[in-house]
């Protein structure tokens, strides 16, 4: 998902990038919560009709979805932050805090759309600056990248 933000006051932008989700934590939460009621219930029945030896198993198996849906979430919990202003760039990568930023002068700085070799790999999105290379929205879909790199250009156009 693209968010794009703009404060006239500074001639600043502030763009948001995150992956598109399917579930919020609470959704998230209610569905597992479905899946162990339904798992732990038929384990009570087998139990109680003297095959204990599932309990167990339907315990572990509520485990390991619950961890799969936690693993998917976090990981779909990603964001990257991109402010522009006429003098710098900076870029903030993380979960709920940034946990990487960098920070450079805007004029001394690239953005590379690098076309994939073949037409089934996704481009990829690319700020350059002082030699070091920071790909961004690698989580995004093509349509996704695209409307970026669009609105990039005019933002970058908007300052000369």
């Amino acid at each position: 998902m693209v968010q794009i933000e703009s404060n006239l006051a500074e001639d600043s932008f502030r763009i948001s990038l995150s992956p598109n989700r399917s579930l919020s934590w609470k959704s998230t939460w209610v569905v597992v919560m479905l899946i162990a009621l339904t798992c732990l219930s038929i384990g009570l029945a087998f139990t109680l009709v003297g095959a204990s030896l599932i309990l167990p198993f339907a315990g572990l198996e509520v485990v390991l979805v619950a961890l799969c849906f936690y693993v998917v979430f976090k990981k779909t919990a990603v964001k990257e932050i991109i402010y522009l202003t006429p003098q710098k760039l900076k870029i903030e990568k993380g979960i709920n805090k940034p946990k990487k930023v960098w920070e450079y002068f805007r004029l001394w700085s690239y953005i590379i759309v690098e076309k994939p070799q073949h037409p089934w790999y996704p481009a990829h999105i690319i700020i350059t600056s002082k030699g070091e290379r920071i790909p961004i929205g690698n989580f995004l879909s093509e349509e996704e990248k695209k409307h970026l790199v669009n609105r990039l250009e005019k933002i970058i156009y908007s300052y000369h």
